[in-house]
């Protein structure tokens, strides 16, 4: 391992004018917030849900009847959305 001289600080940084200095100070910015991220309301929300198996094979039991096959990710929106029409018209 070689041991070297602690650098200058003239020859590691350039010299910067004191007024470039102060007018980026002056310039300001927005303070980071951790954690805050910015929420676009029109993307979709991921969503987990658990579901008991035999309640999975009876969706997929009524899917499988279905003449045009449909997805379970679209079955259960349609199901949803009834759920969710019935609730705000009563």
């Amino acid at each position: 391992m070689t041991i070297t001289k602690k650098p200058r600080a003239s020859e590691t940084l350039p010299a910067i004018p004191e007024a470039n200095i102060q007018a980026l100070i002056e310039k300001g910015g927005s303070v980071a917030r951790k954690g805050e991220e910015k929420k676009n309301l029109d993307k979709p929300q991921l969503l987990q849900i658990r579901i008991d198996r035999a309640f999975l094979n009876r969706i997929d039991a009524a899917l499988h009847r279905r003449k045009v096959k449909t997805p379970r990710h679209t079955w259960i929106l349609e199901a949803l959305y009834e759920k969710l029409e019935r609730e705000e018209s009563a």
